[in-house]
């Protein structure tokens, strides 16, 4: 398991209650700075986490490093797009896009979230989905294949399958 700032204090709850259930090696840590050898991994999974750290980047040039060349990462979490701080959700399941989709970083509140839920008590990071994509190219990564999973005529969510070439 590892979690990034801001939600530095959960973790250590979390991985109590961990140990509790399973007797698996557990490690807390950063990230953007895993402590691993590089090409360690045949696999790496980066699931639910592009709006939890403040460095999306960074976190997939780290799994790129520990991956052994040829080996996938895979990414599944937030649609950038459909999902976010710019995000209006209605009732009848259509979505509202503001403006600030473009406004990307640490968000700490945003008028659509729904009062004391998750978002409105932690905020979130938004990656717009430019920069989502090239952040996977800039970590020498070559994008396999994109899915917009479900089939919500507005997808929330968005995996992507990628590769470390050689």
């Amino acid at each position: 398991m590892f979690l990034d700032e801001p939600c530095k204090d959960a973790p250590a709850d979390q991985l109590r209650v961990a140990r509790r259930r399973d007797p698996a090696p557990l490690l807390q840590g950063d990230a953007t700075a895993l402590p691993f050898a590089a090409g360690t991994f045949g696999t790496v999974t980066a699931i639910w986490v592009s709006t939890d750290i403040p460095d999306f980047a960074g976190l997939l040039r780290e799994g790129a490093r520990v991956l052994r060349p040829g080996g996938r990462l895979l990414f599944y979490g937030v649609h950038p797009c459909f999902n976010g701080p710019h995000i209006e959700s209605r009732e009848d399941g259509a979505v509202i896009i503001h403006p600030t989709y473009r406004i990307k970083g640490w968000h700490k509140r945003s008028p659509w979230w729904r009062e004391g839920g998750v978002r409105d008590r932690v905020g979130m990071s938004h990656v717009p989905l430019s920069d989502l994509m090239n952040a996977f190219v800039d970590a020498g990564l070559a994008i396999g294949r994109v899915y917009e999973p479900q089939e919500r005529p507005v997808p929330s969510v968005l995996a992507v399958l990628a590769f470390r070439p050689g």
